[in-house]
């Protein structure tokens, strides 16, 4: 339940710190005064959305703090995410505190700890019930009743639903694939071609060496070159072999006559040892060059291979390139595509049988979930009479009425409405057609008493439920509230003096202007100063001692 809490510069509340007690605490005041703007610092500590307008005017940051005390039900579930998150527990106390800057700063701490909005609003859950206008909402959304049967239904059915929700993610999955492949089955078919072209012309290329476009680039310049390799040498054998002035008969001359000079003069002898070596050096090269002259020939057929088999390479290369590496690289990872294809990676058959299986055990799963939800149905419908009937409905007749979904929805295969005649003689009609503001806020307080029963969460806040109802309602709308209150805390905003008269504690909410200020003062009340209180909401600012006598009995007849 919450214990404590302490609000420094928010909205128009400069510092205010309110100690709450078990049992029913309502909260009185003037429209504008602050009631609302409590619960709005209440709702920061459950995890709800803070925006930087909430810091008090002129302020730079606005920190609420609150101080609950965990029950058994409680305990265990925020022990469980406290150790997922990493919070630290002490005993059943849980302090919270949430800090916002005027420029947008966001601080929570758990028990002193800094942790996230995540955290919190998990937290939250089991903390604080807030009903207001959202509660109303989601009564009167028909594809949200659903979620309050599921609620209704325990701890036993949320295994089930888990389950079968698990498995309906992956029907999902498989037919999200499925449209897919259908919807994108040309463009693929296309692609397919598309590999299949590559891979068959990179397999009739025939590849095998990375190097082999170098390769044949020597041999192809080699080839395309014989034309001037054959003139040049045949010129280079002219030097050589003409009888009178070729190179082998002028070097013959130039030896002779240098051997004879280095005989005449021993100065010559290094000059002609030099020219015998030339005259070696080159009758070898005349051998070399005659070797190649008789080895050299033209194969036409191997240069229009070569050239054609370098032509294909480089238009391999610049295709699927730039490299010939790069092309073998390609055509390994097309090759492991298009086995994809042919392997059935992509086949429409096997997906469908694999959405069957999961239809058929998603069916057997909905039908456990619609047999469970029938039972539930059935005591919630009873329960709820039960629980109208206090609040002067017990004529109304109220039932829950089941379909079944043209597919699986995430929650099954049920479409279920809350139908309800509120007065004798009036057809069962859904709820989200018929029904006054009044029997909504008698219909949201009958399903709070029944779930306040079930649920773990320890204090329940009921922001001006009683809004469009009075006399003998509001009376019992009051009761109910403080029979709510024997399990769980109960907080309540109202205007209704028989509501405030129900209450065990009672605040008094007050809005004052000092020195250009505005400020919200809140004030504990006695049981005198209750009864003033409420005889000033019964008759209005002028009370007299009949007003205080009438609300001093209106509180006497609440308590019985």
């Amino acid at each position: 339940m919450l214990v404590e809490l302490d609000i420094q510069n928010f909205a128009i509340i400069k510092n205010l710190k309110i100690k709450f007690q078990p049992q029913m605490t309502v909260l009185i005041g003037e429209t504008g005064a602050g009631k609302s703007i409590l619960i709005d610092a209440l709702s920061l500590l459950l995890g709800h959305r803070a925006q930087k307008e909430m810091v008090r005017s002129g302020q730079s940051k606005a920190i609420v703090t609150g101080l609950f005390t965990l029950q058994d039900d409680e305990m265990r579930e925020v022990d469980q995410l406290a150790a997922e998150y990493g919070l630290p527990m002490d005993g059943d106390d849980l302090i919270i505190s949430r800090e916002i800057s005027s420029k947008g700063r966001n601080v929570i701490r758990i028990n002193g700890q800094l942790t996230t909005i995540t955290a919190l609003a998990k937290i939250g859950e089991y903390l604080v019930d807030i009903h207001g206008q959202n509660d109303q909402q989601m009564l009167m959304d028909q594809s949200r009743q659903i979620d309050l049967v599921d609620e209704y239904a325990g701890r036993d059915f949320k295994p089930l639903l888990a389950a079968y929700q698990a498995d309906y993610e992956t029907w999902l999955a498989l037919n999200q694939r499925l449209d897919h492949l259908r919807r994108d089955s040309r463009e693929l078919a296309q692609r397919q071609d598309i590999l299949q072209f590559q891979v068959e012309e990179l397999t009739q290329a025939d590849l095998t060496d990375e190097h082999e476009d170098q390769q044949l680039e020597d041999e192809f310049n080699k080839l395309n070159n014989y034309q001037k390799i054959a003139e040049s040498a045949s010129f280079m054998i002219q030097l050589f072999d003409d009888d009178e002035h070729g190179l082998t008969s002028l070097l013959g001359d130039a030896q002779g006559t240098a051997e004879d000079l280095a005989d005449l003069d021993r100065d010559f002898k290094n000059v002609a040892q030099s020219i015998t070596d030339g005259v070696y050096s080159l009758s070898d090269a005349r051998s070399e060059l005659g070797d190649i002259m008789d080895s050299l020939e033209f194969d036409e057929e191997r240069y229009q291979y070569v050239q054609n088999r370098l032509d294909l390479l480089n238009n391999l290369k610049k295709k699927y390139g730039p490299s010939l590496a790069d092309v073998f690289d390609f055509y390994e990872k097309v090759s492991r595509e298009l086995s994809q294809f042919e392997t059935g990676g992509l086949d429409e058959e096997e997906l469908l049988k694999q959405i069957a299986a999961v239809e058929e055990k998603l069916s057997q799963q909905a039908a456990e979930l619609h047999q469970a939800r029938e039972a539930t149905a059935l005591k919630l419908e009873e329960a709820i009479k039960h629980e109208l009937a206090d609040l002067y409905m017990d004529k109304a007749r109220f039932s829950i009425r089941f379909a079944k979904t043209d597919s699986f929805t995430a929650k099954g295969n049920d479409d279920l409405a809350f139908y309800i005649a509120p007065n004798p003689g009036e057809e069962l009609m859904p709820l989200v057609k018929i029904v006054s503001g009044g029997e909504q806020s008698r219909l949201i307080l009958a399903l709070k008493a029944i779930f306040s029963r079930v649920e773990p969460v320890g204090t329940m806040v009921f922001d001006e439920i009683d809004t469009g109802v009075s006399g003998r309602v509001a009376a019992a709308i009051g009761k109910k509230m403080h029979a709510i209150a024997a399990e769980k805390q109960v907080i309540a905003i109202t205007h209704s003096p028989q509501v405030a008269a129900s209450a065990d504690h009672r605040f008094a909410i007050a809005k004052t202007v000092q020195e250009g200020e505005t400020f919200t003062q809140v004030k504990a009340l006695d049981e005198d100063s209750s009864i003033k209180m409420i005889a000033q909401m019964m008759a209005g600012a002028n009370v007299s001692e009949a007003a205080e006598k009438n609300a001093a009995d209106l509180i006497a007849s609440q308590r019985n």
